[in-house]
């Protein structure tokens, strides 16, 4: 089983003192490297440029990440559930990822990172970025990830996708076994999309499926994986729709 997350905006440095710095040599899935040191390239460019505040999207009050992603080499790495923060990965907690489960996220700056192998450091760059040479990044990330998006359909693998639309798009996905999650509440018998929220529920979701005992291999397994997990809380279902399967997690507030 594999399951995709969407990186965090906010992020924790890693302690400076004990930390080692990065290293793409030792990151997992070698066949990113080059395209991995061209977007830090690019990102290390825009962060010296006239427009790196606007471009990087850095607010005012945090000029210091400017001068952190002129430097990202000689940033301080941890893994990256350490790195990632925000309402998905406090969900999601410090989780132990069961055999048979992959967890990857969807990196702005690395493409893919792999959450159980990787070591990154605290960057600022997001899929809708524009970076200097390169473009939109999510645009140029898209033709470099074709050949693992094509891989993990090929597979046959169950894939969990807990991305927002954004990412997604710089990886798509298309087959049975890849389900895409969406969050809904129920209103008076009414339901309704959740978004301010939906990243807690994806990071309870990804928790649970980690942590099962057996990975799951197919979309029932799943299922019960979930019911018998937060099955006190919240339904799960799975639909087929055009060219795409969705999970459904149903958070029906009369039932509670």
């Amino acid at each position: 089983m594999l399951i995709l997350l969407p990186p965090s905006e906010t992020k924790t440095r890693p302690a400076a003192l004990e930390a080692p710095s990065l290293d793409l040599a030792s990151m997992s899935r070698g066949e990113l490297r080059e395209a991995r040191e061209d977007m830090l390239r690019a990102a290390k460019l825009t962060a010296e440029s006239d427009t790196a505040m606007s471009a990087l999207k850095i607010p005012t009050t945090q000029p210091e990440l400017r001068e952190r992603m002129a430097h990202l080499e000689r940033e301080p790495v941890a893994p990256p559930l350490e790195v990632y923060s925000g309402v998905l990965y406090d969900a999601l907690g410090t989780v132990s990822v069961s055999d048979g489960c992959r967890l990857l996220v969807q990196s702005a700056l690395f493409g893919v990172v792999d959450c159980t192998e990787d070591l990154i450091p605290a960057y600022r760059l997001s899929a809708g970025s524009e970076v200097l040479g390169l473009g939109k990044v999510s645009t140029w990330w898209k033709q470099h990830l074709k050949d693992i998006g094509a891989a993990i359909e090929r597979s046959g693998e169950i894939v969990i996708d807990c991305r927002s639309g954004a990412y997604r798009s710089m990886m798509p996905l298309k087959g049975a076994q890849v389900l895409e999650v969406s969050p809904v509440a129920v209103r008076e018998g009414t339901r309704q999309v959740i978004s301010h929220d939906a990243k807690r529920y994806r990071g309870l979701v990804a928790r649970a499926l980690c942590e099962a005992p057996e990975a799951a291999t197919t979309a029932e397994s799943v299922l019960d994986v979930l019911t018998s997990a937060l099955g006190d809380a919240l339904d799960f279902e799975v639909t087929d729709g055009k060219n795409r399967r969705t999970l459904t997690v149903i958070d029906d507030w009369e039932r509670r």
